[in-house]
């Protein structure tokens, strides 16, 4: 298939010359304009990146596409201060050392949309996969590490993600990328695509993406203590059903008068079912029965969400900003839990709906200040219905005498404000915000964050940086209903967990082809809440304290289409305090569990010189990731502290830079691969079981845009 690919673009016009290279005297210019990346999420106005008052990563759509990232999972899992593990049903983020435990579902970071909010609201859970949003609307992903909440409120806790889409100017008419391959010796595929138009002041953008692949055939690691599995498996350790599916529509319109106002309203409707073989419930599940009767776990959840925006220039200092956001989502109907019982399965029912409202208001009082002030409400009405046990040999709910519990109605209003103020311009830099949220669950939260950020040179940037946040504790973690003997159980007294984190960062970029950033950060969480074992189930609880030490260090250096190289190194230093005695704190201890001490990561990618007719590019990108310890629940399983081992992942690609088989019209292949040396784990679980590693991958890429 490559070949035959490549016999075509040998004979393709090839118009593209490589970017050029800068005329004499461009040392001239202004360097420090020059080389800054604009960035807007972390005080909701535009600025460079280097002078944000936030330790940031950003990730363009030409970084997408030179790594080949198919999901934002795939960006943060290469991006320096975190690290992902994945049941394959949803990945989990954790961040400089610390992460959500069993069901967090990435919910220790807040993901946005131009800003907004895509959490499923029942777990406060973020979806990373193709389900999220088409990569190929994308414009860059602003990736802050540290808190945020006194912008962003409620779970901008550890982190906040925020993906920019596309400008309407920006917009193609039409960008598509198609992917075919194997994953381990399993057939399946993923598209992605993105187009629209201008007619006059109005602007329309139309985005899809979705995934049909299956990780069937990996096996449970031999290193799970407890794992629950059905009573007729037998030797069998390797998943029958870990089938993917995944889709995401996206449509956006706008009105703009130039100058005056801009209004636009936007939807995404998404949905994900997942084969559920490593699901916290039960494991290796999905094979019929001695009857001959289907069983396994199937996972099926979807989301719809609508966006008003709107933006008035009040005056050359003073923007007005109005939002609105609909939301709703909830359990779709081929959603079956298996608990590996002889006699019944489980349907869960919830859902959930509600509206979320901004007003904000953006000053410039003069050159070189800022300020940002608003008021946030948010209604979010959860139906969390009983689950219901069907009977195996009738297919009929078996009678329940518990009542249904009333909906919760779940109310939040926030103000905040934020300022900023060169006081010595370009030399010094203040910030501060603070904000106030009032909850009907959980009460009164003030968070607040200040920073100082100096210019030493023009190529050395340095920021002082301290911030709270808070986590909400969400309804699952609230009032969730064990399905099974030793699942889950919520706690309706949680409290809201605390950071308080305090950063040093140092930039050095002396020119746009080489750059080195390095952070130190202390965070000390308080009141962390998650699931822990606690008689025969896991209770969800306020149940330690942790402080961590990390250090993260990444270097850049390319030259024009010629190469890329980067390095980035992770260093994390962890230390829990259970807050409890006996027998299982004991047993645990203090060190930190699920999280690497270390990670390593490297990428290259460079043109290939001996073909100067053909395009082509080779591209390796690789993770070194150091021993995990066992979660909590693995080690009381096992009844003694287990180590995971370290190991590698590489990934390798062959692709081409653009080619022109069309007029106006751009082309791209490539030949990608995953995993490629066959890594296989194990990663920590949280339910008595680990995981295994992402599996082998290998896929044909085709991407064409006009």
């Amino acid at each position: 298939m490559l070949g035959a690919a490549l016999s075509v673009f040998v004979y393709a016009e090839w118009s593209q010359a490589a970017e050029p290279k800068p005329a004499e005297g461009v040392e001239d210019l202004d360097l420090v304009k020059l080389l800054n990346v604009e960035v807007s999420t972390a005080t909701k106005t535009s600025e460079s990146l280097e002078e944000a008052p936030a330790v940031i990563t950003v990730v363009t759509h030409a970084d997408i596409q030179r790594w080949g990232y198919q999901t934002v999972a795939e960006v943060l899992n290469h991006t320096v201060g975190f690290y992902l593990t994945d049941d394959g049903i949803l990945p989990n983020a954790g961040v400089r050392g610390m992460t959500g435990g069993l069901g967090a579902e990435s919910g220790v970071i807040k993901v946005m949309i131009d800003g907004r909010s895509v959490s499923y609201r029942t777990t406060s859970g973020n979806w990373l996969g193709t389900e999220l949003v088409p990569l190929e609307s994308i414009a860059q992903i602003e990736i802050i590490r540290g808190p945020v909440s006194a912008l962003y409120g409620a779970d901008a806790f550890l982190g906040v993600v925020n993906i920019i889409t596309l400008k309407p100017e920006d917009v193609p008419h039409f960008r598509g990328k198609v992917t075919l391959g194997l994953t381990e010796s399993n057939p399946g595929g993923t598209f992605d695509a993105v187009g629209g138009a201008r007619f006059g002041r109005f602007d329309l953008m139309l985005g899809a993406a979705g995934e049909a692949t299956d990780r069937s055939g990996q096996a449970l690691p031999s290193e799970s203590p407890a794992p629950r599995l059905p009573s007729d498996i037998g030797d069998r350790r390797t998943a029958l059903n870990l089938q993917r599916r995944s889709l995401v529509l996206q449509s956006r319109v706008g009105y703009r008068v130039p100058g005056t106002a801009e209004v636009s309203l936007s939807a995404y409707a998404s949905g994900i079912k997942r084969g559920g073989d490593f699901a916290s419930f039960a494991q290796l599940t999905n094979e019929p029965d001695a009857n001959g009767r289907p069983r396994g776990t199937v996972v099926s959840l979807g989301q719809f969400r609508l966006n008003f925006d709107s933006l008035v220039h009040a005056s050359r200092e003073l923007d007005i900003a109005v939002s609105s956001t609909y939301f709703q989502g909830g359990i779709l109907p081929p959603d079956r839990v298996d608990v590996a019982s002889d006699l019944y399965y489980v349907e869960r029912r919830s859902s959930y709906r509600g509206v979320d409202g901004n007003v904000e208001a953006r000053l410039t009082p003069f050159a070189g200040a800022n300020v940002v002030a608003g008021v946030e409400t948010v209604y979010d009405r959860e139906n969390l219905g009983n689950p219901e046990r069907i009977d195996r040999a009738t297919g009929l709910p078996v009678p329940e005498t518990r009542p249904d519990p009333p909906a919760l109605n779940l109310v939040d209003v926030g103000a905040y404000a934020n300022a900023g103020y060169k006081l010595f311009d370009p030399w010094l830099k203040l910030n501060g915000g603070i904000r106030y949220d009032r909850h009907s669950e959980y009460g009164d939260q003030l968070t607040g964050r200040v920073g100082v950020i100096s210019r030493w040179t023009r190529s050395i940037v340095a920021k002082l940086l301290y911030g709270t946040a808070f986590k909400a504790p969400s309804p699952y973690l609230l009032h969730a209903v064990p399905l099974r003997l030793g699942d889950v159980i919520g706690n309706p007294n949680l409290k809201p967990q605390l950071i308080r984190t305090l950063e040093y960062q140092m930039s050095f970029k002396p020119n746009r082809f080489f750059g080195v950033t390095s952070a130190v950060s202390y965070n000390w969480l308080l009141h962390q809440a998650e699931f822990t074992p606690e008689g025969s189930n896991q209770t969800a609880r306020n149940v330690a304290s942790q402080r961590t030490l990390s250090w993260e260090t990444r270097a850049d250096l390319s030259h024009y289409d010629d190469y890329t190289v980067y390095a980035a190194l992770d260093v994390v230093a962890s230390e829990r305090d259970l807050g409890q005695e006996g027998y299982v704190a004991n047993l645990v201890g203090t060190k930190n569990v699920a999280y690497p001490p270390w990670i390593g990561r490297g990428g290259v990618t460079f043109a290939v010189p001996s073909l100067p007719r053909v395009p082509l590019q080779l591209g390796a990108e690789g993770m070194w990731v150091g021993p995990r310890r066992a979660a909590d629940t693995s080690i009381v399983e096992a009844g003694a502290p287990f180590t995971l081992p370290s190991y590698f992942m590489l990934d390798l690609s062959l692709s081409t830079r653009e080619i022109y088989l069309a007029p106006g019209q751009e082309t791209r292949f490539a030949l990608r691969s995953r995993n490629l040396l066959l890594a296989r784990g194990p990663d920590p679980g949280f339910a008595g079981f680990e995981y295994p590693l992402a599996p082998a991958q290998i896929f044909f890429e085709i991407e064409h845009s006009y």
